[in-house]
């Protein structure tokens, strides 16, 4: 199978700038940077020990921060994430902190990656969550280049496939130095494919990185409002959120609704539900155009959602009502507020258990019963305090995690 994934790629590889061009034509890349995923660039390593980190998208970057942030100070990062809205988050974090450098992930054939690693050089990598590129991880080991995996994890349905190509996940997960992986179950499933290099340490995931650039949102026309907002939204959530709201207006006319997509490049969609369900609606990156009618308040940026969670105690959070596992709900949680989501969250099942036990979380699989949840938290006016357990918990993580890296670190 490795042989086969090897040959398969490399020839792939003729594909890949087509392929790449067509996702600059849907927005989906950066029609000056795509290049970076063919190892192309014109940023220049910089001599010394060199740490490379790589997470897909934006939560895996998020929960990562916290190790960025310790590392950072004295030693020189590569960080590569995959996706555009990832690379905004980045900037906004790290764009003024000269000893890191973002580029996008190398596409992972045989020939893209020789040519990404001849160009960085890195002395140590860090994968983060599902992310096992093959041809990456194999020329790491075969350059004697140490592989960490932290907050490992994969899903029943991935489990599922893997168990069909056992000894190449073998090989695979052999070829890492140290696997951390971020849940009891996880771990389990790694281990059935006979590898000793797994620990648990606990999700990445529960630690929260407060130092992002985030203002506090102001506005006389918002302060007597109830603030319901629906969080990472996809396709057709949106449209259950805003029948909610219709049904909570009637007896809250000050109700207000936020829609913080999980895309942004949909948000022409979303506004053509608003349109057909003739609501007022204002599509921007704050609340300073705010009127007093406005129904609906489409953000359209990403990297703000922190300053716009402590507006609100009652937030849905999307990816959970299609088939896609869910967002990750600590961030909310954080923030005191209660969580509202569908039946589909298998990506953070512990996490979620945790806060349903804690009363924190919801599950609803119609509009009725987001509706009546809604409702009964407003009426009650019940509050919650789940911030210092999850703070509690999160440094425990970090702190644990920290030591083991430093074991593989050279300093």
């Amino acid at each position: 199978m490795r042989i086969i994934y090897y040959f398969a790629t490399a020839l792939l590889h003729y594909l890949v700038r087509p392929y790449l061009h067509l996702r600059i034509l849907k927005k989906k890349e950066s029609p000056i940077r795509f290049r970076e995923k063919l190892g192309i660039t014109n940023t220049q390593r910089q001599d010394g020990y060199l740490m490379w980190f790589h997470c897909a998208s934006i939560g895996e970057l998020k929960s990562i921060f916290p190790i960025i942030d310790h590392y950072v100070k004295k030693n020189r990062i590569l960080l590569t994430t995959s996706t555009l809205s990832s690379s905004e988050i980045f900037y906004k974090k790290y764009s003024n902190n000269k000893n890191i450098i973002h580029q996008f992930a190398p596409i992972d054939s045989p020939q893209i990656v020789k040519r990404f690693f001849l160009k960085w050089k890195p002395n140590i990598i860090f994968f983060t969550d599902s992310e096992l590129w093959p041809n990456q991880i194999f020329y790491a080991k075969n350059n004697n280049i140490p592989i960490i995996l932290l907050n490992g994890r994969i899903s029943k349905k991935s489990f599922s496939k893997w168990k069909l190509f056992k000894i190449t996940m073998h090989e695979i997960l052999k070829s890492f130095k140290l696997i951390l992986c971020n849940s009891s179950q996880s771990s389990d499933y790694l281990h059935y494919f006979k590898t000793n290099n797994i620990e648990t340490i606990g999700n990445l995931k529960f630690i929260i990185s407060e130092n992002l650039a985030s203002k506090n949102e102001d506005n006389i026309n918002i302060q007597k409002r109830i603030i319901f907002i629906a969080l990472s939204t996809h396709d057709t959530e949106e449209e259950f959120c805003i029948k909610a709201h219709i049904s909570l207006k009637l007896k809250y006319p000050n109700l207000l609704t936020l829609i913080i997509p999980r895309h942004i490049n949909r948000i022409s969609k979303i506004e053509g539900v608003i349109k057909k369900l003739k609501l007022n609606s204002l599509t921007q990156d704050s609340l300073s155009d705010i009127k007093h009618d406005t129904d609906i308040l489409i953000i359209n940026t990403y990297g703000n959602t922190q300053r716009f969670l402590k507006l609100s105690k009652y937030i849905f959070i999307g990816g959970s009502l299609i088939n896609h596992g869910g967002q990750n709900p600590i961030e909310v949680a954080y923030n005191n507020s209660f969580i509202f989501h569908g039946p589909y969250i298998y990506n953070f099942t512990e996490i979620y258990n945790f806060l349903n036990k804690e009363n924190i979380s919801f599950e609803v699989k119609t509009e009725k019963e987001l509706i009546d949840l809604i409702e009964k938290k407003i009426n009650t006016n019940q509050g919650n305090n789940i911030k210092d357990k999850i703070i509690k918990i999160g440094d425990e993580i970090l702190s644990s995690t920290i030591k083991k890296l430093d074991q593989y670190i050279v300093n």
